[in-house]
Order: structure tokens, then C-alpha cells, then sequence
């Protein structure tokens, strides 16, 4: 059996009203630290875990959330409970492509902009590319409702900034799915999904406006067939660099708010 190295992701404080992240419930704390020993590699597939009374005395919680925790993991298959016998690092490429991603949250946590900004330019240039050769009049539909919607958000003050988180992602998610290419668009939506706090987070910055500008500009790349426009500078690239000079604002926003 694996020993417990000490939790990387204690239950954090922080007060009502100030910056940072939501403090973590105790089933997130244990579902962290298990994934993490998966991602850094402490946990190998075919290792067992630590049994529930040494992971709830190393994390100071008690056995209910340690029990959820492996739970989920289990329904997700990346864990095993082999009753009798413990727990135990599912086995099998499947778990292996698992703990990869966990590896991608784990890097997320402590990202930049600047990464944020490269890795959904990546998936975002092939997507616009493809959507422009591809797309259909129902995609051009589903595009131009999105953008629609975000301006009835945009129009009214002070704006619902979920509402707007919504149709942003199902902007994109409308152009991801124009590529017709299914594994691109599950990579790219993969990725949207873990930024999309962010991205919420940029238009209460003030980014809402730019934001269905650069949509419009995508729109008619998209529209006109220009995969290269749709690409390039005319589309991802503006909008990314657009994502990253909001996201270095939130990140300003923060520090004044905590001085």
C-alpha cells in the first residue's frame, strides 16, 4: 500500500467578500489530493490507496468524505474498490488517458494567461479553420442566435454576467461543432470547459463588449468561407489575444483588491 504523502490542497480560509477562490468542501479536498498523487505520478495505475482511516486522519477530515470522494472516482473508473481487499488505481489505457487529464487540471491551477491564452488557440484555429470550409446554414443559425443573445445581455444594465458565460461558450461550442470533426470539437470543448471560469471572469472585467465584437468578426469569417481570416489575424488570433488582455485585468483587478 502507497504511504500518504502530506495533502498538497489544504481546505483554504479566506474571508467573505475578498478575492480568490471558493474555499473547497471536504469531498473536493480529498477528490484533489487523490487526483493530484494519480497526475504527479505517487499513484500508479494497479497502486492501492491508503485505507480510509489513514487518508481521513493525513487530511484532517473525517471517513464520510474520503468514502464520497472514492466514490466519484470510482464511477469515473479511475479508482477501484475491490471489496476485502481495498482500493485500488484503475488499470487499462482508458485510465491512463484519465490520469492525463487530471495531470491538465492540476497545471490549470496554476497557470497564466499567457498558457491559457496558447492552449485554447491551439484547438480554437483549428476549429474556426475547419467551420469555415464546412459549416452549414444551420450552423450560421446557431452562430448568429448566440451572438444575438449576447447582445440582449450586453443591452441591459447592470448585465447577467451567467447568462452571458453561456452564450459565449455556446458560441463557440456552435463553431467547434461546425468543424465536423467530433475529436477536435470534444478536445476543444474539453479545454473550453476548463476555462470558462475565466471567461466570466473577463467579461465582468469589462470585456462583455469586445467580446460580441470579436464574435461578429469570427461570424463573417466563418460566413464568408475565409478559413484563413477565420484563423488568423482577422479571427482566433484577436480573440485570444482579447481573452489574454482580459484575463492579466482580472488578474490586476485581484491584486488591487487585496492591498
Amino acid at each position: 500500500m502507497e504511504a500518504i504523502p502530506s495533502p498538497r490542497t489544504p481546505i483554504p480560509a479566506r474571508a467573505a467578500n475578498g478575492p480568490g477562490p471558493k474555499p473547497l468542501t471536504r469531498v473536493e479536498v480529498v477528490l484533489d489530493h487523490i487526483k493530484d498523487r494519480i497526475a504527479d505520478g505517487s499513484l500508479k495505475a494497479g497502486s492501492q490507496l491508503p485505507t480510509e482511516i489513514d487518508l481521513a486522519r493525513a487530511l484532517g477530515v473525517s471517513r464520510t468524505p474520503v468514502r464520497e470522494a472514492v466514490k466519484v472516482l470510482a464511477a469515473a473508473g479511475v479508482l477501484e474498490v475491490r471489496h476485502g481487499h481495498g482500493t485500488f488505481v484503475a488499470t487499462g489505457s482508458a485510465q491512463s488517458s484519465l490520469a492525463q487529464l487530471l495531470l491538465f487540471e492540476v497545471h490549470l491551477r496554476d497557470t497564466t494567461p499567457q498558457k491559457l491564452m496558447e492552449v485554447r488557440t491551439i484547438f480554437e484555429r483549428s476549429c474556426a479553420e475547419l467551420a469555415a470550409q464546412r459549416r452549414t446554414p444551420e450552423d450560421l443559425a446557431e452562430m448568429r442566435a448566440c451572438i444575438e443573445r449576447l447582445r440582449a445581455v450586453l443591452a441591459v444594465d447592470p448585465p447577467d454576467f451567467d447568462a452571458a458565460l453561456e452564450a459565449d461558450l455556446d458560441f463557440h461550442r456552435a463553431i467547434y461543432r461546425a468543424s465536423k470533426n467530433e475529436l477536435v470539437a470534444t478536445l476543444a470543448n474539453f479545454v473550453l470547459n476548463m476555462v470558462s471560469v475565466w471567461l466570466r471572469r473577463s467579461h465582468a472585467a469589462g470585456g462583455l463588449k469586445g467580446t460580441v465584437r470579436l464574435h461578429e468578426v469570427m461570424y463573417t469569417m466563418i460566413e464568408t468561407r475565409n478559413s484563413g481570416g477565420a484563423r488568423e489575424a482577422h479571427g482566433v488570433e484577436e480573440n485570444m489575444e482579447y481573452f489574454r488582455e482580459m484575463l492579466e485585468e482580472v488578474e490586476r483587478q485581484g491584486r488591487d483588491g487585496e492591498r
